[in-house]
């Protein structure tokens, strides 16, 4: 497990940034950690971390179900962990251990690379008038889907209204309706993946019903509900798309043109050593200004390359990417 400054409270949010170029994915770190109160007992609160931690990573809200009694022992996947003042156990379990606990349930692994979210919440109250969620203030409602987010491991970005920005925001979700390359334009605006439209009105009993729609690459989703209701779609949504089976790894050739430099060399390579599906990398052949590596992926090509997307540091070099894997491998393109 990467080092990290232990047991802080995080929450998945970006910092909101107008630039051109590529939406980057967002590596989501303590993936396999969890703060959770102790209730009854201490045992019982490490079953609870165990089950926060096993749904986050596989990205399946019934992982703690498929898993049955290999959750009777959590302490022996626990890494480190601690007590806090107020009775909150703050634990991080071994991230290959929880990884092979999953494999052998037959579960999936959701790696730390997931799409940035653009969260559009509209609030209408019981009065009529409306309001958008944005990142300068807190609220409640922002509040309960940054604890969603952080229970998922949903990275997700808040828009900044500012007047000009409302108005174009009002104008881009009018002109949706389940319209994805519209909130797609939206989310690029915030340098982020996807789009998480929520409709909310008072239910009447002093909660909120929420219509929610998102938009990705791969198209859209919707779903009604609570505030958390609409995390909870696009967690499973990336996860059936990003997850992958750890028992099965598939050996990949993979062209890189445009390495011209030693730090577009070292760049590359540890790019594609960091992902999460990658398993091993070698350097087979190197053609002037195109590296030939040897990947070794949890998963298929498929899975490779829809994780290479969602960040755009390497692009398909020609139409033939986009096609399923063809004996010439996969060939992309270095983006400084």
């Amino acid at each position: 497990m990467r080092p990290t400054s232990p047991f802080r409270s995080r929450l998945f949010s970006l910092i909101v940034l107008f630039v051109a170029g590529p939406a980057f994915a967002v590596t989501v770190p303590d993936l396999y950690e969890a703060s959770v109160p102790v209730t009854s007992n201490r045992d019982a609160a490490f079953v609870d971390a165990l089950r926060t931690v096993v749904i986050r990573v596989s990205g399946r809200a019934d992982a703690a179900a498929r898993l049955g009694g290999a959750l009777n022992n959590p302490r022996q996947y626990a890494q480190r962990f601690g007590f806090t003042s107020d009775n909150i156990l703050q634990v991080a379990f071994d991230d290959v251990s929880v990884d092979r606990l999953l494999t052998e349930a037959g579960l999936p692994v959701w790696g730390r690379e997931r799409p940035a979210t653009l969260v559009l919440l509209n609030v209408t109250t019981a009065g009529g008038s409306s309001y958008w969620i944005d990142a300068s203030a807190s609220s409640a409602e922002r509040e309960a889907i940054a604890r969603a987010a952080r229970v998922r491991g949903v990275p997700i970005v808040w828009p900044d209204m500012t007047t000009q920005d409302r108005t174009q925001i009002n104008a881009d979700a009018a002109a949706t309706g389940g319209d994805t390359a519209a909130l797609l334009q939206t989310a690029s605006r915030y340098n982020a993946n996807a789009a998480l439209l929520g409709t909310a009105r008072s239910d009447g009993a002093g909660g909120l019903s929420v219509r929610w729609t998102l938009a990705s690459a791969d198209g859209t989703a919707n779903s009604s509900g609570s505030l958390e209701d609409g995390i909870n779609l696009a967690a499973d949504t990336f996860a059936r798309v990003y997850s992958a089976s750890g028992t099965t790894v598939d050996n990949l050739t993979v062209e890189v043109s445009g390495i011209n430099t030693l730090g577009a060399y070292a760049t590359t390579l540890n790019y594609l050593e960091g992902l999460t599906v990658v398993r091993g990398v070698a350097v087979d052949q190197v053609l002037g200004d195109t590296l030939r590596f040897r990947v070794a992926v949890r998963g298929d090509a498929a899975t490779l390359r829809r994780a290479l997307a969602l960040d755009g540091r390497l692009v398909p070099a020609t139409a033939l990417d986009t096609q399923p894997q063809s004996a010439e491998g996969l060939r992309f393109r270095y983006q400084p």
